[in-house]
């Protein structure tokens, strides 16, 4: 079973003795408020747009709001992967940063904290080798219909789309801590969005609502991709790789998907290296350099 990294999980550090390090020295890579400090593109880029929300809330007339869902939407693509790999690895060393990191991840991507760590994480990669509904426990983000069959893309994603929320609550129920923090985590998400709809309606759904929901939709499209039409026994013939430069910088490594599922415990700036030691065990036609298409 893949070991699974959940929110305010410590992990172990590497071991540096004092007479070579220093009392204040870390290890390559390591940060002092970021756990790796290959994660200050990603919470900037966050951050930057999560504030060019709140700039057009306050200041865009409505025309603008209307101009604007498309790019928020095709930005917060981009997001939602980065809000994937803080649910497998925190970002942060204080868990308030890291509860505050959520929130700010939540507005663009259309799914409250904790939430990939119930159905991504304790769902899928648990469950992700068993796809067909008579094989328990059942993958949640599973492509297959009840008969066995498999679900074409859009099918796929209207399902995981309609029943996501449903899927959370069945393994919340498996994991009450994880469900009570996610149910908790909902109170500053719906709290935001609530002042932002006494505010101003009107730009709250175009500027935050609509945009997050585009990405919730599409980051369901994208997954079609990952494992769809691969009866797997293991790791390494389950999992569609994209070795894209330019698609893995802007997705932080999400393309090494097979690395990732071997160890989803590991952080995103560490996939390409893994990618490249299993890369002989992984089928050729599982491997695809492009950034779209095969």
């Amino acid at each position: 079973m893949a070991a699974v990294i959940e929110p305010g999980t410590p992990v172990a550090r590497e071991e540096v003795s004092p007479a070579e390090a220093g009392p204040k020295a870390r290890p390559a890579g390591k940060g002092k408020v970021l756990r790796y400090t290959a994660d200050r593109r990603p919470v900037t880029i966050t951050l930057v747009k999560l504030s060019l929300h709140f700039v057009a809330f306050f200041f865009a007339p409505t025309w603008l709001a209307i101009v604007l869902v498309v790019p928020f939407s095709i930005a917060s693509f981009f997001i939602a992967p980065l809000n994937h790999h803080h649910q497998h690895f925190n970002t942060f060393h204080a868990a308030w940063l890291n509860r505050l990191y959520e929130v700010a991840l939540s507005l663009q991507t259309g799914l409250s904290p904790y939430g990939w760590v119930l159905h991504h994480n304790l769902g899928h990669h648990r469950n992700y080798l068993n796809q067909h509904p008579s094989e328990a426990p059942v993958d949640e983000s599973r492509w297959t219909r009840r008969d066995g069959s498999t679900m074409n893309r859009v099918e796929y994603t209207i399902k995981l789309v309609a029943t996501h929320q449903i899927d959370i609550y069945k393994v919340g129920r498996k994991h009450p801590k994880q469900w009570r923090n996610y149910l908790l985590m909902k109170i500053p998400v719906w709290s935001i969005l609530g002042v932002l709809l006494w505010i101003n309606p009107v730009n709250a759904v175009l500027v935050f609502m609509l945009p997050a929901f585009v990405a919730l939709v599409h980051t369901s499209w994208a997954t079609y991709e990952h494992h769809a039409g691969y009866h797997a026994t293991d790791h390494y013939d389950a999992s569609v790789n994209r070795t894209s430069r330019t698609y893995n910088y802007l997705t932080c490594n999400l393309g090494y998907h097979t690395a990732h599922h071997k160890r989803p415990g590991l952080h995103w700036s560490l996939l390409e290296k893994l990618h490249e030691e299993i890369e002989d065990e992984i089928p050729d036609d599982m491997i695809i350099p492009t950034f779209f298409g095969r």
